[in-house]
């Protein structure tokens, strides 16, 4: 049985739909931080699959569990933090009663309560997910900011969440203070501005395709009008600063999110085309075929077949899937 997949993307939606305690203090849809041991979880635990509007912050001083983000699973463990950016296929399954923090915000938190932009930290890069590998010492240093936050969520003062706003910047500097890699670093501020926001259209774009609000992937063009540029200026600074194409990078958001669908529901590939505009079943076949290696049965054959740690997850093999939501 795979995870029901659920339209749901608000953090108090999603903790009342599975039936865990949403916490009086938690009174916004912009930030909200739990205590991972106050959910009181019985292992082993498996969320829903949700699409979230909010970026999350998760802190493990205890527990393991595996984190499904779109086409990725990671593992976590003891001193790890995982980090994810909104708009993308999220599900968990908690194998070992976890100790930590997960944090939810989103951009209007940041505009609201924060003098730097969100841009400002590249908190997952262009991936949907990162997980980072610290010893107890280092996630010290993470866990008491995130019990000062904590601390402020759940007093009654006034100005709570300027304080918030102050030690999430702290919290995410310390973040990037720790990161090993360098992204875009030869790029400048107007260009890097342009990427990200570009970026950010693509996702918006299938957000509205997933929940029919539009039927048409939005290329050059309509890219350009967004940005308010040129479509050759716009195509060859995506090229030159990204080193992959306007749509080299829209067929990639495409083939994921169908790998996405085709193993982790069970759509019939006419409604998981007809989502993502195509209108064709011919041509929805043979473009699958061409960018993924792979057709789109044998993708969904073979993962239902296979017996990868992601499946067993599934199955129930290691984590039981809850009788009732």
């Amino acid at each position: 049985m795979k995870p029901e997949l659920s339209p749901l993307k608000k953090f108090k939606e999603i903790l009342a739909f599975m039936n865990l305690p949403v916490f009086t203090y938690i009174d916004s849809d912009d930030f909200a931080i739990i205590r991972l041991q106050d959910l009181g979880l019985e292992m082993p635990y498996l969320t829903p699959t949700f699409r979230p509007d909010y970026y999350t912050f998760t802190t493990v001083r205890q527990g393991i569990a595996n984190f499904v983000i779109g086409d990725e699973v990671f593992k976590l463990q003891p001193n790890n933090i995982h980090v994810t950016k909104p708009d993308i296929y999220f599900s968990s399954g908690w194998i070992e009663s976890p100790v930590g923090y997960h944090i939810c915000f989103n951009r209007n938190f940041f505009a609201k309560y924060l003098s730097a932009a969100l841009d400002d930290f590249p908190i997952t890069e262009d991936r949907n997910g990162l997980l980072y590998c610290f010893n107890q010492t280092d996630l010290n240093r993470y866990e008491e900011i995130c019990e000062s936050i904590y601390n402020e969520a759940v007093s009654n003062s006034k100005y709570k969440y300027e304080m918030i706003s102050n030690l999430i910047t702290n919290l995410l500097l310390l973040l990037q203070e720790d990161r090993s890699k360098v992204v875009m670093e030869n790029q400048d501020e107007k260009h890097t501005f342009i990427i990200k926001t570009f970026h950010r259209n693509i996702d918006e774009n299938f957000n509205l395709l997933l929940t029919g609000e539009t039927s048409s992937v939005f290329r050059t063009k309509e890219h350009a009008e967004m940005l308010n540029l040129n479509e050759t200026y716009l195509s060859k600074l995506i090229s030159k600063t990204t080193g992959k194409t306007i749509n080299q990078w829209i067929n990639t958001k495409l083939i994921e999110e169908i790998t996405y669908l085709l193993k982790n529901t069970d759509k019939p590939m006419s409604e998981i085309a007809l989502m993502l505009g195509f209108n064709d079943m011919k041509y929805f076949y043979s473009f699958f075929k061409r960018h993924a290696k792979n057709s789109a049965a044998s993708v969904r054959n073979n993962f239902n077949e296979s017996d990868s740690d992601r499946t067993h997850v599934y199955r129930g093999d290691v984590v039981n899937i809850r009788p009732t939501w």
